[in-house]
């Protein structure tokens, strides 16, 4: 150490803060317990009291360069997400599901769209954020369910309908923008080929590698070895799509769906991937608790209450319609919706590739989606533990 400088110009390793990310949001979600709230609410309030909109203890800096934490953690939840696609389940209900995805789907696309027009937004940011609203989160949906041992038929047609509903945002969204970009004078040529590259490119990486694993698994016996493998997959296919410009998220959930359908060995370690993944998925919720902008609420305006609120109110409207029609159970008639409500990540992920692409529509719908995100994510996981319970699915959180 030189003669100027000070022990207070040391900056930490960034293992440093990645360690406290992680102990600060088991500490968050040990308290969040014991006010019967789930553990996620818990790990995201933790994030927002030490990140910039509170305390700073951990800057933006930090958490952008802990991003390899984020993708890694996303990628395991869509690959989990993606064994929902298991061909005997989706046999048992598949015509449920479909249906019900089209209700919540057009039900949040159309009210949004129309409550946006009607309040002044142009129509096209108003489509798009009626397409953006499909989505809804996959991470607090599956942590909520396994943290209360949530098992039965209503269970399983949430995390269905929340897998497939992004896969109908996703695809939704790129139609949009592409006819978007058509309107701003791109070749129509090159904008239509574009989704395509990205949704084909993403389905061959996470086929293609799941295929791979799933031969590769056959041929092992020791579990700690067919998690490595996992894992390895997962990083694998996230960096590749992301080197691509394709979409990371998406090629993850298709690797999960591949893998669950053509294996018969990653079943037995799922029990240990759980182990792995827990201090990711806790530095996952807090670093997202700390990347919210508490400072855009007061500023979310006339459009971002009506996003707010009609974006639910669609979801609820299209999953009560289809339940009559259907006639379906009484649990999925009156709470699927609300489990419908919590949206982050597929959200935030569309808002970036509008902001790289088009900044000036990006100045209109960001600050929309990111003021939002705050009151889905907070609200959302306890509400989800809520209709777990209605439904009579969940196993009691008393100690």
């Amino acid at each position: 150490m030189d003669d100027t400088t000070s022990i207070f110009d040391i900056t930490l390793h960034y293992l440093a803060p990645a360690g406290a990310v992680m102990l600060l949001g088991l500490l968050g979600g040990k308290l969040a317990k014991r006010v019967r709230l789930p553990k996620v609410t818990g790990y995201l309030l933790m994030g927002i009291i030490i990140g910039p909109s509170m305390f700073n203890l951990i800057s933006t800096e930090i958490v952008e360069n802990l991003s390899l934490i984020n993708d890694i953690a996303l990628g395991l939840i869509m690959f989990a997400i993606g064994g929902v696609f298991e061909i005997h389940h989706i046999r048992s209900v598949g015509k449920k599901t479909l249906w019900l995805t089209v209700g919540q789907s057009l039900g949040a696309a159309l009210f949004t769209t129309v409550a946006l027009v009607i309040v002044g937004l142009d129509w096209f940011p108003a489509v798009l954020l009626g397409t953006i609203g499909i989505a809804t989160a996959p991470a607090a949906t599956l942590l909520v369910i396994r943290e209360f041992e949530a098992k039965g038929d209503f269970t399983d047609t949430l995390i269905t309908i929340v897998a497939t509903s992004n896969i109908v945002c996703i695809l939704g969204f790129e139609l949009v923008f592409s006819l978007g970009e058509i309107r701003a004078g791109t070749n129509p040529l090159y904008a239509l080929l574009s989704p395509l590259y990205e949704l084909g490119g993403s389905l061959v990486i996470g086929f293609c590698v799941g295929y791979i694993i799933s031969k590769w698994e056959q041929h092992v016996e020791d579990q700690a070895e067919l998690l490595m493998i996992i894992v390895a997959g997962v990083m694998l296919v996230i960096g590749l799509a992301l080197t691509l410009n394709l979409q990371p998220l998406f090629a993850a959930l298709i690797m999960g769906a591949v893998t669950t359908n053509l294996s018969l060995m990653h079943r037995l370690v799922y029990i240990e991937l759980r182990q792995v993944e827990q201090p990711l998925y806790i530095a996952f919720f807090v670093l997202a608790g700390a990347s919210l902008h508490l400072e855009l609420l007061p500023a979310l305006g006339l459009a971002g209450v009506v996003y707010l609120i009609s974006r639910v109110f669609g979801k609820i409207i299209g999953i009560y319609t289809i339940s009559r029609w259907r006639k379906l159970s009484a649990n999925v008639k009156r709470y699927l919706g609300l489990g419908m409500v919590v949206q982050a990540g597929v959200a935030i992920g569309l808002i970036d590739i509008v902001n790289s692409t088009d900044p000036e529509l990006g100045n209109i719908i960001s600050p929309i989606i990111l003021a939002t995100v705050i009151i889905y994510e907070t609200a959302g996981p306890p509400i989800i533990r809520f209709i777990l319970f209605k439904a009579g699915e969940a196993v009691s959180d008393l100690d």
